[in-house]
């Protein structure tokens, strides 16, 4: 029992390691003639060491209770640290607050959240 055990752990051991070394490649609507963006690795940005006189931008995707998630989230950041502005998106770009269908819309939230030059994004999902 042990050995079966090891085996599947080193199985999911393994799955991790390729999709986080190569990426995960689906090959959806391949079918239909769309082009799908492949997805590589992703270099991590460094975190700012304090959020003191930073802005935080809240980002929900409108899936239900996660603004109040996230509001939860902006009044105890506000709470415990001086000189942070919260800017909730989906009040000022009520676009904002969708899931996005595809690529295109995708990249439209991300440049709406950009001409805020927020230092950091913090997004929720919830249901």
């Amino acid at each position: 029992m042990r050995e079966k055990k090891r085996i599947w752990l080193f199985f999911l051991m393994v799955l991790l390691v390729m999709f986080s070394v190569e990426g995960i490649f689906v090959d959806v609507g391949a079918s239909e003639g769309k082009k799908l963006p492949k997805v590589g690795p992703v270099k991590m940005n460094q975190h700012p060491s304090s959020l003191e006189g930073k802005t935080v931008v809240l980002r929900w995707n409108g899936k239900y209770n996660g603004d109040k998630y996230l509001s939860r989230v902006g009044e105890l950041i506000s709470q415990q640290i001086k000189n942070v502005k919260t800017i909730k998106m989906w009040e000022i770009d009520k676009s904002t607050a969708a899931i996005s269908k595809n690529a295109e819309v995708s990249e439209q939230v991300a440049a709406s959240i950009a001409k805020l030059k927020p230092d950091l994004v913090i997004a929720a999902q919830a249901d």
